[in-house]
């Protein structure tokens, strides 16, 4: 008799364990491209995936390098899915410096990009577009920029599950390049034909 209460304990255990294994979640960005001017605009579609339980509502935040967090600017965001009530504040800035772990020296978004619906409505395992953000861009330098959801306390990203517990999502990210302005060519352009003609004088002149 012991010996089968014993089994159906280990079996239970198992059994939860490997419930547990099969909750996974994630976030993919898609921008609405990858070549972005120094003072643009764009828009991210964001699509979250989770599997072994039903949700209640979700939340990150995105972050940036520090020293770059004032080139960005997230000026709207429209909810999918999970239909927030209440929106975040405009223009959600990347002003929130983050000092633990990998997230360390990054400066993260002023508000939840997440969504809670109000009442509470669960939805089930799937793949979710969750949100359609806008974002602005001021006077960035040219380069590569990559944007990642923040792991770490005080802002680390989860899922809310049927039974109100937190699963994390893993880091996710997307990048962008900047570009200089077009008008940014055409003096860079002209100053260059202007040098190689100042250039072509000097040679006919020592002829």
């Amino acid at each position: 008799m012991k010996k089968q209460i014993l089994v159906t304990i280990i079996c239970g255990m198992m059994a939860a364990g490997t419930a547990f294994s099969q909750h996974t979640q994630s976030l993919q960005f898609i921008p609405s491209g990858s070549i972005f001017n120094q003072n643009d605009t764009f828009t991210l579609d964001t699509f979250l995936t989770f599997e072994g339980y039903s949700a209640y509502g979700f939340f990150y935040w995105l972050e940036t390098a520090g020293g770059t967090q004032s080139f960005f600017h997230i000026t709207a965001e429209t909810f999918l899915t999970f239909n927030s009530p209440n929106d975040t504040g405009w223009p959600n800035e990347f002003n929130f410096p983050m000092t633990n772990g990998v997230d360390a020296g990054m400066f993260a978004t002023s508000n939840d990009l997440g969504a809670t619906p109000q009442p509470l409505v669960l939805v089930p395992p799937g793949t979710y577009q969750v949100s359609h953000i806008t974002f602005s861009i001021t006077g960035a330098a040219p380069g590569v920029y990559t944007f990642f959801t923040t792991t770490t306390l005080p802002r680390p990203g989860a899922v809310a599950d049927q039974n109100f517990m937190d699963e994390d999502i893993p880091a996710a990210s997307f990048t962008i390049t900047v570009v200089p302005e077009p008008t940014t060519f055409a003096l860079l352009a002209l100053a260059g034909a202007g040098l190689g003609f100042l250039a072509y004088r000097r040679r006919s002149a020592t002829r």
